[in-house]
């Protein structure tokens, strides 16, 4: 277990002070000046208490949906079936949720019904993890009545009472216990990995628009977590547990496919989605191409397979089209490195249709690739061409519309017609392409009228 600082029994005031929005004070104030209990509740708590700055501070309350609306003047029932009104104070949306116990989880993502209280400790026997399940108050204190400051301290994500049930309710949660412990650096108490190993097939039931976001956060901080989550993401990704069960026995590499991806995304210094998902999916199609003789292993076109699985993850997860197209491109040229030359420019830019930013994009991912292999003899072939590519980006064309002549020029100029005039643009970029160095109007011009008169020839 890790050893965390946090306070002894309380939240630095401090770090409360400077941290909390004026917004969020003051909705805490008016609610308690009105004769009701008010806290911040879950994960600003916890991380108060690690002594670092939450992204945002929820209120919980005895009063009422109706109570909250009633008592400020701007404020919006988001939530209100469910007990929780947004009020925005001071510019800051704030989240107010009256305390509540919830009904049986049907469909294991939501309660059937819900049931106000005003015992603030049976609102955080509801909640997900020990970790979570705390209330704090400037004037009481710290309320834990889940010893989750103590899991905080030992470096434990741990279910709130009977981990079945907590993870029967909301699949949603087996995600969340992951991304906790990836992002802290926690361990999963023994019984909650123990019912996440039992009920993963109920992930299912979870909307792939709440998943995404959790395993992407996964993938930027903390991916070697993903070996203990293979099962759980069989539904959209079933080649992770097949690849962790294929070997590459060769000079490239120290480990199964599986880890070398986890290493490459460890390696990864551009946390864009599009990145993340493409180092995740470059190799899954390495088990079905694997052949092995004299003693190692080959995956000689592996990155075909791995588009054709791709294509059906990215459309299963329902990415965005624009970023699946990307992943599709930079997947089919991950291990494709170049040599500094402007017929590479051409090939890379014109033929394999990459902007700048997607160029940007193959040459991070191909650092990690590199990074999680065992020789990285590639690194210095992948710094040369890039360094080139750079080196050239605004000042050798990419496309027709770089050209510095157009098809008003073409006619005006040559008397050129028709398609004749989109031929001629095509073969002018590649010429331009191939001088390797600036060229102004004039130049470009005089190039068109040598490609004319050697059609003539």
């Amino acid at each position: 277990m890790n050893n965390h600082s946090i306070s002894n029994s309380n939240i630095d005031l401090a770090i409360f002070e400077s941290a909390c929005p004026i917004g969020v004070k003051i909705v805490i104030e008016k609610l308690k000046q009105a004769g009701f209990k008010a806290y911040l509740v879950g994960g600003c708590v916890r991380d108060l208490l690690l002594k670092r700055i939450p992204h945002d501070f929820d209120v919980t309350t005895n009063a009422t949906p109706n109570q909250v609306l009633d008592l400020f003047a701007h404020a919006i029932p988001t939530g209100i079936a469910h007990g929780t009104i947004t009020v925005i104070e001071q510019g800051e949306q704030i989240e107010v949720t009256t305390f509540r116990s919830e009904g049986k989880y049907q469909d294991h993502r939501h309660p059937d019904f819900v049931e106000f209280v005003n015992d603030v400790k049976e609102d955080l026997a509801r909640r997900d993890f020990t970790i979570n399940a705390m209330a704090w108050d400037a004037q009481e204190g710290l309320i834990d009545p889940f010893k989750g400051q103590r899991d905080l301290q030992e470096g434990t994500v741990r279910a709130v009472r009977d981990p079945f049930e907590r993870m029967s309710e909301d699949a949603l949660r087996m995600f969340r216990a992951f991304r906790f412990a990836g992002r802290y650096q926690f361990e999963i108490e023994a019984k909650t990995k123990e019912a996440i190993d039992t009920l993963y097939p109920l992930a299912q039931n979870v909307a792939v628009e709440r998943i995404v976001p959790e395993v992407e956060e996964i993938l930027a901080n903390s991916p070697q977590i993903l070996d203990q989550m293979t099962l759980l993401l069989q539904p959209w990704i079933p080649q992770l547990n097949v690849c962790l069960h294929t070997q590459q026995n060769s000079i490239y590499h120290y480990t199964d496919v599986l880890h070398h991806t986890l290493d490459a995304l460890s390696a990864l210094q551009n946390k864009e989605p599009v990145c993340l998902w493409t180092l995740l999916l470059h190799d899954l199609g390495k088990p079905k191409v694997k052949q092995t003789y004299k003693g190692k292993d080959h995956f000689k076109k592996h990155e075909i397979e791995s588009v054709k699985i791709a294509q059906e993850v990215t459309q299963k997860l329902k990415l965005p089209k624009k970023m699946s197209n990307e992943i599709f491109k930079l997947i089919a040229l991950h291990d494709t490195f170049l040599k500094p030359t402007p017929q590479s420019f051409y090939w890379l830019h014109v033929d394999k249709d990459l902007n700048p930013e997607e160029t940007k994009h193959l040459f991070a991912i191909q650092y990690g690739d590199i990074m999680a292999h065992s020789q990285h003899n590639r690194l210095k072939a992948l710094e040369s061409y890039a360094c080139y590519d750079q080196s050239c980006q605004g000042i050798l064309p990419m496309r027709t519309k770089d050209l510095l002549v157009n098809g008003n020029d073409l006619q005006k100029e040559f008397g050129l017609q028709g398609k004749e005039i989109g031929v001629i643009l095509e073969q002018l970029l590649y010429e331009v392409v191939m001088q390797d160095r600036k060229m102004n109007r004039q130049e470009q011009l005089a190039l068109v009228q040598v490609m004319l008169q050697g059609r003539k020839n």
